[in-house]
């Protein structure tokens, strides 16, 4: 009976992953169309996919592989219009899929905060690399890179790449909101994201970002936030000096 009853829930497992593409290495704008309304528009009552279950950790993890944008945006085989669309074409599937895990329960606390965050990193990344790929494109038409109108706009788009990436540290704000384990995956994703940020833009003005590193610093509670938020003030303060003795 105990044999049975195991075999039932394999094949229950086997199901619920034979909807979605785990055979494709890679996952691609039409796989993501599909799995977000797969776990989107899914029975209310039914369990997420998530990473603690044995049965749907495949398709969260599938979810949540950068290496299915990267491995086209990365490609300098690919035209840099073409990879620049296709990054767009991303981000708008990002929106989707970071309301998909941002439940919380009777306690405020999130339901799902692991796949909510690797969700959130996952869309942190893949905005470097597409508004990187929407400045090179702009670089690359224009008649003279060098001009003010061509700087004044990489700029721009550079400050609303910021932007985005300071509303992640808004969740610091909601630090009640997360385990322990959550906090410690919230400062790695400061750890990782923003310091590409940095190197990728070294030359960029961070005084708002470097604002709300302080006023976060003050706010929260969790000894590796605070380590990861000074680590990061830390890199940008000596970007600036490396400016300043280059000028």
């Amino acid at each position: 009976m105990l044999f049975l009853s195991l075999l039932f829930l394999s094949l229950i497992g086997c199901k619920e992953e034979s909807k979605f593409p785990l055979d494709k290495k890679y996952w691609d704008i039409e796989d993501y169309d599909y799995v977000i309304r797969e776990i989107k528009f899914a029975n209310p009552d039914e369990k997420l996919p998530t990473f603690d279950d044995p049965e749907t950790k495949a398709i969260v993890e599938k979810f949540t592989d950068e290496q299915n944008f990267k491995v086209v945006l990365d490609d300098n085989q690919l035209g840099l219009k073409h990879r620049s669309e296709l990054g767009q074409q991303f981000f708008n599937k990002w929106r989707d899929m970071v309301t998909i895990y941002n439940a919380t329960d009777r306690t405020d606390k999130y339901l799902y905060e692991k796949e909510y965050l690797e969700v959130y990193n996952f869309g942190l990344e893949l905005q470097i690399k597409y508004f990187k790929l929407g400045n090179d494109e702009i670089i690359e038409r224009a008649d003279d890179p060098n001009s003010l109108s061509v700087i004044n706009t990489v700029n721009s788009n550079t400050g609303t790449l910021v932007n985005n990436m300071i509303l992640y540290l808004n969740e610091i704000n909601n630090e009640k909101a997360y385990t322990n384990a959550g906090l410690d995956l919230l400062a790695s994703g400061i750890d990782t994201n923003f310091i590409e940020l940095i190197n990728t833009y070294p030359n960029y003005d961070y005084s708002d970002l470097v604002e709300k590193i302080d006023l976060m610093l003050k706010k929260t509670k969790s000894e590796n936030i605070k380590q990861s938020l000074t680590k990061l003030k830390g890199l940008i303060k000596s970007k600036e000096s490396n400016k300043s003795e280059k000028l």
